[in-house]
């Protein structure tokens, strides 16, 4: 049978409260997530339902977030006619469907959370518990926020080079990335971006890609701004991987020099961003019209894909 790919966000969820904030007050991510069963959330045009499933992984906590679309939907074409028609929903009543499976590790604190781009987005799932926990004055307000699990160094190797020679960062589908920064707009970094996102969806592009470089340490002793590189970076980072739109991001690379310890001498080096995170997915049945959400499909890819990431989770979490 033929399959597609549902990629995933390996994440770890971090709770933050006010200093004045006693810490026998905090509550764990495993509170958050049961407290939030069975909770709906309007957000815009979708409606948000969070559910508990049963899972025999230990330490585990296996859901799903229900996106139901009752509003700007789409219309069907005939492809004998080309004409158009409305789809034949009530919207008061029904809407499309859509799902986020996740799963979320307590004792390593690390949430697996699918990408669909027509379900929840991580950032909005944050809007979705604060809307839900916010609403009792007797609950402790936090900051939540999903930092990105890195596989390997690399950030913190570019962070310890001492001349940028060229940064290069190439996105597929400007298109799709125009929301990501209409409320980013506060650091040039975003700035710069953002501008290059729109004029590449303006041009109809399919690939945009932002490179800056210097010309060497004799032309240019000073190389490119380590502040604007880093920002660029972090900009790509927050906006565009965490907003649920990683899959349109096809290099984010560093040129530049760093002294080897060894020698003293300043050698030159290429740092592969996209190397420091997880780039996994599982397989779920491509039906053509699909008559659920494939629940079990993807509990079953889902749960094997921990399986899978399990022994290398271990090791950079250190047990």
């Amino acid at each position: 049978m033929k399959t597609k790919k549902r990629f995933v966000d390996i994440v770890s969820p971090i709770l933050r409260y006010s200093d004045d904030i006693d810490d026998t007050s905090f509550v764990s991510f495993n509170d958050v997530l049961s407290f939030m069963n069975n909770k709906e959330y309007r957000y815009n045009e979708k409606i948000f339902e969070l559910r508990l499933l049963d899972t025999t992984l230990n330490d585990c906590i296996l859901g799903i977030i229900e996106t139901t679309q009752d509003s700007d939907i789409p219309p069907i074409k005939n492809k004998a006619t080309k004409e158009f028609s409305s789809v034949r929903i009530n919207p008061e009543t029904e809407g499309l469907a859509y799902a986020n499976i996740f799963i979320y590790d307590s004792l390593r604190n690390i949430f697996i959370f699918e990408i669909n781009k027509n379900g929840c987005f991580l950032n909005q799932f944050i809007e979705f518990i604060y809307s839900q926990w916010n609403t009792n004055e007797e609950r402790i307000p936090f900051d939540l926020k999903f930092n990105t699990v890195l596989r390997a160094n690399e950030y913190q190797r570019m962070l310890n080079m001492d001349y940028y020679k060229r940064i290069t960062v190439d996105l597929y589908n400007p298109s799709e990335l125009i929301d990501c920064f209409n409320n980013a707009t506060d650091s040039l970094a975003n700035n710069l971006l953002k501008t290059q996102i729109q004029a590449g969806q303006q041009n109809n592009a399919d690939t945009l890609r932002l490179e800056h470089i210097a010309m060497g340490k004799r032309i240019n002793p000073m190389g490119l701004s380590r502040s604007l590189v880093k920002g660029v970076i972090d900009a790509v980072k927050v906006s565009i991987a965490e907003n649920g739109h990683r899959q349109n991001i096809q290099k984010i690379e560093v040129l530049g020099y760093s002294v080897d310890i060894d020698n003293g001498k300043s050698t030159s080096k290429v740092i592969d961003l996209l190397a420091d995170t997880f780039n996994e997915f599982f397989k779920i049945p491509d039906v053509q019209i699909q008559a659920n959400i494939q629940l079990e499909d993807r509990k079953r890819g889902i749960e094997t894909l921990y399986a899978k990431v399990l022994p290398e989770i271990r090791t950079i979490i250190g047990r």
